[in-house]
């Protein structure tokens, strides 16, 4: 892989939009944010809009092809588009929390939605209060507080309100009554089967890391902080970042992985282990994901960093020796350096 395209990749993984893509313009075609705290304190409209509404966890191909069709329907009825979703995901009210899977978290969401070259992101505050509504309160009460809806673009599956009775059929229902269109388009498919936030996590969960870029668009990711770990890289050869997860980010499998570590912009190649490592098993300090960050230097305890997986490289293991350990980490921090680079660079900037 040439530099460009090392900086290309990691420019994806961590969702810095390309000013050479109209579709995902540059910042200069930013959406405008629009947030709706409460029915009863409403923003100024913003006038007649087609829009598509989800929460879209990971913003994978499927939700690309709800934004693309809204904001082509937008234009050619000559009015705004926009993108309706929540914060904080429904899931983080409802699930228990030892079921809330996240690809992505709510606020980096929501500035990747603003990429996707609609007129507006139309965020509203989700409570118990606003899930109690029916379609047609959320529609006529909320939404219609701030939008006057000519079109609405969903997938077929598609549920709303409390008790999800909003259904596709439903809303068209309802459309009929207050002059808007409902679009309920099947499902995007990939390799036959229905494109889904869930298919993605079970694909990283089970580190079918290569099927779930290809379903995302890009590489996955997570945020973290470096902590302080065994500190036995640096008697290794290869020192380490230790990184703490604190949000309820899907989790990928065991083992070890391609990919780069980003901190304040500064990325590194890495050969990133997850899982705590079979050899240390039981010793004190051990981290569920470390990091070898090629071409690093420095210190970068306490900092928040993201961490982003590229290729599986192999499962964890224990080795009969330090000579084997030694070897078999040196084998897979060499195939980083030579498909990655050997030093950090510099995310691009738009």
């Amino acid at each position: 892989m040439t530099a460009d395209q090392t900086i290309e990749l990691a420019r994806r993984a961590f969702l810095l939009p390309n000013p050479a893509d109209g579709q995902e313009g540059g910042r200069a075609s930013l959406s405008k944010v629009v947030r709706i705290e409460s029915a009863e304190a409403m923003p100024a409209s913003i006038g007649e809009v087609v829009c598509t509404i989800g929460a879209f966890d990971g913003i994978h191909l499927g939700h690309r092809f709800l934004f693309s069709s809204a904001i082509a329907d937008a234009r050619q009825r000559g009015i705004s588009s926009a993108i309706v979703t929540f914060d904080p995901d429904p899931d983080e009210l409802f699930l228990p929390t030892e079921r809330v899977r996240k690809l992505l978290d709510n606020e980096d969401r929501i500035e990747y939605l603003r990429t996707f070259g609609a007129d507006y992101v139309v965020v509203i505050s989700f409570t118990r209060k606003l899930a109690g509504h029916s379609v047609e309160g959320f529609l006529r009460e909320v939404l219609g507080g701030v939008m006057h809806t000519k079109a609405i673009h969903v997938g077929d599956n598609f549920r709303l309100g409390a008790g999800n009775q909003g259904t596709v059929e439903s809303l068209r229902e309802l459309g009929e009554l207050d002059g808007f269109v409902v679009h309920g388009h099947d499902l995007r498919r990939a390799e036959g089967t229905p494109v889904s936030a869930t298919r993605i996590r079970d694909c990283i969960e089970s580190g079918a890391i290569d099927e779930a870029t290809g379903l995302l668009c890009r590489p996955y990711y997570l945020r973290g902080e470096v902590v302080k770990g065994r500190q036995q890289g640096h008697g290794f050869g290869f020192p380490t970042a230790n990184v703490q997860i604190g949000y309820p980010y899907v989790i990928p499998a065991e083992g070890v992985y391609a990919g780069f570590v980003e901190s304040q912009g500064r990325v590194w190649p890495a050969a990133v282990n997850v899982g705590i490592p079979r050899t240390f098993a039981g010793q004190s300090g051990c981290a569920e994901m470390e990091g070898n960050l090629i071409g690093f230097d420095g210190d970068l305890y306490g900092k928040p960093v993201r961490v982003a997986f590229t290729k599986f490289l192999r499962p964890q293991r224990t080795f009969a020796s330090r000579d084997e350990l030694v070897t078999t980490v040196m084998g897979n921090i060499s195939w980083v350096a030579d498909n990655y680079g050997r030093e950090g660079f510099d995310l691009p900037t738009c």
